[in-house]
């Protein structure tokens, strides 16, 4: 049984619920059987560890926990976990990621330790090495990791001449776009992809929570029957040039001030920061491909390329783009990525 990875889909279930505190899983293991489990909740709620060990009651004492991130160990919002952990009579530690939170790394192993306590570092999936570094990039600059997605045909295509959207990548691609989708808080879409493709956003079938959705609308308007609209309990976050008369009491509306992209998409980033937002996904058409790309503001690009040809349709690429690395390949299509750190 893989601990690490039934951690990992545990803190995928904080995804969007936690922040501006990290998604965090944890599992209680007993004899090799799971006896508790748990992810951290709302801020100001139990952190992953005091959930699993709650869940585990009595069956906590001599058993070993694993953790995605190293435990807490100083006051916050909440006492330290490492204290729950100590009165729990955890036997043993393994944890899979650092905190790069100077008030935490490294320090609960020695606090650990001295309670007699052994806690290890244990390097993690590809997969869940990669999620990580979102939150390890907020807490070093206190912006969120933006990374963008476009799909593309064999040619080079986004979409039909008229900008009507057109099924590019398979199942398997597809299957990637609700797994990656999982890992970010936020997901934004254009203006014009909300106009013409009417996405949900959703994970569908991935284990794991829906993002928050959000619309950098420019000046486009935006009627209240779009389907990502449809969750009054989560609005959906505009960003607009101009007023949104039928989102009223919809959506959550954004002003923005300035005529250039690069000022808009600044404070864009700035409101999801101020928000404690870590990752922000973004689906992009064309126009805010090239914008994205131009500005600089982005930290990873990924292409879901086709190997078939759509012939005619709307083409994304300036020639500016950056070099892509391919990483994965499906057979029917393949996953090219590029990272601007």
């Amino acid at each position: 049984m893989n601990f690490a990875n039934l951690a990992f889909e545990e803190a995928l279930l904080a995804v969007g619920v936690s922040y501006p505190n990290p998604a965090v899983g944890a599992i209680v293991v007993k004899e090799g059987r799971i006896v508790g489990k748990g992810h951290t909740q709302v801020v100001h709620g139990p952190h992953a560890e005091v959930m699993a060990l709650r869940d585990a009651g009595e069956a906590a004492k001599g058993a070993t926990l694993y953790v995605t991130l190293e435990p807490c160990c100083h006051y916050g919002r909440t006492p330290p976990c490492t204290n729950a952990i100590i009165a729990a009579g955890i036997r043993e530690v393994f944890f899979f990621h650092r905190d790069p939170n100077p008030a935490v790394f490294g320090k609960s192993e020695k606090i650990l330790a001295e309670a007699g306590i052994p806690s290890t570092f244990v390097e993690p999936p590809v997969e869940f090495l990669r999620y990580y570094e979102a939150y390890d990039h907020f807490v070093k600059t206190k912006r969120p990791f933006v990374e963008c997605k476009i799909a593309e045909s064999a040619d080079g295509l986004i979409a039909n001449e008229d900008k009507s959207p057109v099924r590019i990548t398979g199942d398997l691609a597809n299957a990637w776009t609700a797994k990656w989708r999982r890992t970010a808080e936020f997901i934004l879409v254009g203006g014009g992809t909300a106009l013409s493709d009417n996405p949900r956003l959703t994970v569908r079938n991935a284990v794991g929570n829906n993002p928050h959705r959000a619309v950098f609308c420019g000046k486009k308007l935006l009627p209240k029957t779009l389907l990502m609209m449809d969750d009054l309990q989560k609005k959906t976050l505009v960003f607009s040039q101009v007023s949104q008369p039928e989102l009223e009491g919809i959506a959550e509306v954004v002003p923005l001030a300035s005529e250039s992209f690069a000022e808009n998409w600044t404070a864009v980033l700035d409101e999801f920061a101020k928000r404690g937002v870590h990752r922000l996904a973004v689906e992009t058409g064309a126009t805010l491909a090239r914008n994205i790309l131009d500005s600089g503001l982005w930290n990873r690009f990924f292409v879901l390329q086709s190997s078939r040809k759509l012939g005619t349709g709307l083409f994304w690429r300036s020639g500016k783009e950056p070099e892509f690395q391919k990483v994965e390949d499906w057979g029917e299509d393949s996953l090219w990525t590029a990272l601007h750190l």
